[in-house]
């Protein structure tokens, strides 16, 4: 069972999901996290300590920001010796004050991107004028009007509900999915009237562009960072976490040049226990040591000591006896 000390008072575990599953709101249990942790907790931390307590771990963008303002609010420094408190960052916290999650500040241009999405629209009245004439043959002028007036109102209505839904709490909700359905009716009535050319034209500077100019006027993409993720979100942040660290560009507190050496230390160590019918084996090495920095970095060179004495007894590892976890 685990403890957790706060001034003279220890809490256990249990105490700890009972505290936490009464406060409403995930910056209140991020807040409650850090003041029963360790001082200078990083964020992952944060979120593991939330998720070992029963509590689904928040995002990092959405973490992020609580941390750092408490912090320094609470004058815990990080890794590298400040916090980097914004008055945008402090305006931010202060808004999600109220128990609720902060939303971003109206996106710029949002006037303009809906003035283009309203124009947009007549790329579309237009495709849809054509198709009812040449394609349905509908040609009397009050019926073609009742018939592919429907799709354009849809895309209004689609447009205006993806609007309140943002601004009440801030997911497009349904109305997105209906609208993106529309735009694909609208594609295949643009390619079969204009061919493939000028009807993907059509498409994209009709309602594509319409659809996406109304993305950016409400911020949605903005304000899905802030809320709950669907399932296929979840897993598509997680694929790109894993390639991320594939690459070696996690986000582990190191800039470009300490991945650079670290990595370059590890190929030294791997090329100095290689055959030496290994291609370049000798160059490679010597590039590798410069890259590394080892000539003048005491800290880097026991790393790749550290390395190079893991790789070389490797084989030892099966034989080390451990104690019954039992």
């Amino acid at each position: 069972m685990t403890t957790d000390k706060v001034g003279h008072n220890t809490l256990h575990s249990n105490d700890h999901r009972a505290e936490l599953g009464r406060l409403k709101t995930k910056k209140l249990q991020i807040q409650y996290a850090l003041e029963h942790m360790p001082r200078g907790s990083t964020v992952e931390e944060v979120r593991a300590w939330l998720g070992e307590h029963g509590q689904p771990a928040p995002s990092r963008p959405y973490t992020a920001p609580i941390v750092n303002e408490w912090r320094a609010r609470n004058g815990v420094t990080d890794t590298s010796g400040h916090v980097p408190l914004t008055p945008e960052l402090i305006a931010q916290l202060d808004e999600a004050d109220g128990g609720t999650p902060a939303e971003p500040a109206k996106p710029a241009g949002a006037k303009g991107f809906y003035a283009v999405a309203v124009l947009s629209i007549g790329v579309s009245v237009d495709t849809s004028w054509r198709f009812f004439e040449q394609r349905l043959g509908i040609t009397d002028v009050v019926e073609r009007v009742v018939l592919f007036s429907v799709m354009e109102a849809a895309l209004i209505a689609c447009g205006w509900a993806m609007r309140a839904g943002v601004r009440g709490n801030g997911r497009p909700g349904p109305a997105r999915l209906v609208a993106w359905a529309l735009t694909a009716f609208a594609a295949f009535a643009a390619l079969s009237l204009s061919g493939p050319v000028a009807g993907t034209a059509r498409v994209l500077l009709g309602p594509v562009l319409g659809l996406v100019m109304l993305h950016l006027a409400l911020g949605i993409e903005i304000r899905a960072t802030r809320q709950r993720t669907t399932t296929w979100a979840r897993v598509g942040r997680e694929l790109r976490e894993r390639l991320l660290s594939l690459l070696g560009l996690g986000d582990d507190h190191r800039d470009a040049v300490a991945r650079t050496r670290d990595r370059a230390a590890l190929r030294a160590a791997k090329l100095a226990l290689a055959s030496r019918w290994t291609p370049f084996r000798t160059r490679r090495l010597r590039k590798a040591l410069h890259a590394s920095h080892v000539a003048h970095d005491p800290v880097q060179r026991d790393r790749m000591l550290r390395e190079l004495g893991v790789l070389q007894h490797a084989h030892k590892l099966a034989e080390t006896t451990q104690p019954s976890p039992w």
